[in-house]
């Protein structure tokens, strides 16, 4: 995947020219030497022990809990690098555990879940959450990431169900970052948060917490305030997280971001630089072309867009809606980007999908069906900021 985009990239030069991406080192929050050197202690623990299972499980290819042992590393670096190469590989060894052994094989079904949620392969995830719930009715976490995929898929009274039933559990480290997610598409986004604030606290008195895990909540309370508009906030929790990773490049993108908000349109650009030379992700690139362009410099802002198109035509996973909003918000190949999110809703009928919708449908020109299509985005209550946003430019269309 990273090859793809990588040459995606490529084909723009001048984005990779004097004072493009390409110039720029990245800018290392305050404090990031040493918060480097803990992250890349851990980083290395990790790669090596992913070399030392890939040579046992060369030697014993036949056994099941060295190939789930492999598939969760890569699992874990895979959410850090985005590296979609990971998430395949994690697939790979899931199905090769479950093929050596079928039974008593729990892990492998966790593991399987949780490589295709990262795919954004929903329909084939809830498959697997299932069997994994079914092999023990009353675990919470197991019924937790089942929630959260049915969540994903719209599928929200059966997530309502099963997250009611997780209600006098929800304190628990294992069960807090999913049933916040419910809360918040439920329209309790002020009760998600402090779910999450409890939670990240938790993390912190586990010594035993990675530094990325701690980082993640930091990014997460950090992106929440940030779609409400609450930017002080917003900023106090992401330079949180990058003083514990400075390079973690979701970090630096959404601190990107926050500069864009704040009119800080330089700082949003460094940053965003700083975040894609670590991820070459479309989004990002989108949110650097608008600082360079409310900056003034507009033809450096085209060709960031141009690379944006050219990025999102390298996908080879699943459906990534926040490229394809990226499109819809610059006009950007709309015929394209609203056949692929009328498919996507055969399948995943969810607030954003129809919020997505209803935006392609908007940017079309087609405004009753847009209004009809934000209609059923609003229907389940939620709060999200940009789904009523686009819900009220709908409404307000002749």
């Amino acid at each position: 995947m990273r090859r793809l985009l990588l040459t995606a990239l490529l084909a723009v030069p001048v984005v990779l020219g004097a004072g493009g991406l390409a110039a720029r080192r990245p800018a290392p929050a305050p404090g990031a030497p040493a918060a480097l050197v803990a992250v890349g202690r851990e980083r290395r623990i990790r790669d090596d022990d992913i070399a030392f299972y890939r040579r046992r499980i060369a030697g014993d290819p036949t056994g099941a809990i060295d190939l789930v042992k492999l598939g969760a590393l890569l699992l874990q670096r895979a959410r850090g690098t985005g590296d979609e190469s990971d998430l395949a590989a994690a697939e790979a060894s899931a199905r090769r555990s479950l093929a050596n052994r079928a039974v008593r094989n729990d892990a492998a079904w966790q593991l399987l879940a949780g490589a295709l949620l990262g795919q954004h392969r929903f329909v084939e995830a809830r498959e697997a959450a299932e069997r994994l719930a079914a092999l023990d009715p009353d675990d919470a976490p197991r019924r937790a990431v089942l929630g959260e995929i049915e969540l994903e898929l719209g599928h929200y009274p059966e997530a309502d169900a099963l997250f009611a039933r997780l209600a006098p559990r929800r304190y628990t480290p294992a069960l807090a970052p999913r049933y916040a997610r419910w809360l918040e598409l439920r329209g309790h986004a002020g009760e998600a948060r402090r779910l999450l604030e409890w939670a990240r606290d938790a993390a912190w008195r586990d010594e035993a917490t990675p530094v990325d895990q701690r980082a993640w909540y930091e990014l997460r309370l950090g992106e929440l305030a940030l779609r409400f508009g609450a930017l002080d906030e917003a900023r106090r929790r992401l330079d949180a997280g990058l003083a514990l990773v400075p390079d973690d490049w979701h970090l630096l993108a959404a601190r990107s971001r926050l500069a864009l908000a704040q009119r800080d349109y330089r700082t949003a650009v460094e940053l965003g630089d700083s975040s894609l030379a670590r991820h070459l992700d479309p989004a990002t690139l989108a949110a650097v072309g608008d600082a360079r362009r409310a900056d003034g410099d507009t033809a450096q802002a085209e060709q960031y867009y141009r690379a944006m198109e050219a990025a999102t035509r390298g996908p080879g996973g699943g459906f990534h809606r926040a490229w394809y909003l990226a499109l819809l918000d610059h006009d950007r190949r709309v015929p394209e980007v609203l056949a692929a999110v009328t498919k996507d809703l055969e399948t995943r009928r969810d607030a954003y999908g129809y919020d997505l919708l209803a935006w392609a449908l908007y940017k079309s020109g087609r405004i009753p069906e847009a209004r009809r299509a934000a209609a059923r985005a609003l229907a389940w209550g939620t709060e999200e900021p940009q789904i009523r946003a686009h819900a009220d430019s709908i409404a307000a269309a002749r």
